[in-house]
């Protein structure tokens, strides 16, 4: 029984996804990418490494700021941060 217990744990584990990206598809109206951009710049006074659209429609910054890397998606209409991670 407690094989069965494990399994079955595991396999929950493994068909959740380690990071679930938000989802921007609703947006109408997006801003340009460069203005967020130039936000996250000044706000985060960091260096934008990469900038990309995601599958999801959310605008995707990769950058630093000193040692410290930072990944912060986007919502397109707005420009306000969804979701952030540093290390």
């Amino acid at each position: 029984m407690k094989t069965f217990a494990f399994a079955a744990a595991a396999l929950t584990l493994l068909a959740v996804p380690a990071f679930a990206e938000p989802d921007c598809r609703a947006a109408k109206e997006v801003k340009p990418m460069w203005e967020v951009v130039k936000a996250f710049e000044e706000g985060e006074g960091a260096t934008v490494d990469i900038a990309k659209v995601t599958g999801e429609k959310c605008y995707e910054i990769y950058g630093h700021a000193g040692k410290t890397k930072l990944e912060i998606y986007y919502d397109p209409a707005t420009g306000a941060v969804l979701d952030r991670e540093e290390d």
